[in-house]
């Protein structure tokens, strides 16, 4: 049970994390990103990669949660905000629907912890939320929908 946790703390969580904002990062390059940034973890930087725009930052407690940001002028459209907003849970299923295919033919406490915490941040991530002024992915999805569709039936 201790080697499970342990496992998802230091192994499973920061690749998630890590793949879920590269999923906001791929279409912030797509729709031409002059700037794309992502961290992984709290705390100093203990290494960073920087290519052609893209900046990457793994800090010391990398298994603290992980946050990305696309930047560019003019500012995105609201389809382009919507696409990036849902890249990062569309990469947690995607890896999900892998693990749960390969854990279906190999097991192992792995493979299952892995689909687990991937399918868990494609669901989380997608349910309309804000804490102290963060949105989540569903929650800047749906104030997009609501801007452009809602208002307008009012």
């Amino acid at each position: 049970m201790i080697v499970t946790l342990l496992l998802l703390i230091f192994l499973v969580a920061p690749i998630s994390l890590f793949i879920h904002e590269l999923g906001h990062l791929f279409p912030g390059r797509y729709f031409r990103a002059d700037q794309s940034v992502l961290h992984l973890g709290r705390g100093k930087v203990i290494g960073r990669w920087r290519k052609s725009g893209i900046h990457v930052y793994i800090h010391l407690f990398f298994f603290h949660g992980a946050y990305s940001l696309n930047e560019r002028r003019p500012p995105f459209k609201d389809r382009e905000k919507a696409w990036i907003s849902v890249g990062g849970p569309l990469f947690n299923a995607i890896t999900a629907l892998i693990f749960f295919l390969w854990f279906k033919d190999h097991g192992g406490d792995l493979l299952r912890i892995a689909f687990l915490f991937n399918t868990y941040l494609a669901i989380m991530n997608l349910i309309p939320f804000s804490i102290k002024g963060k949105g989540s992915d569903g929650y800047r999805l749906w104030s997009i929908v609501k801007r452009r569709f809602l208002n307008r039936l009012e």
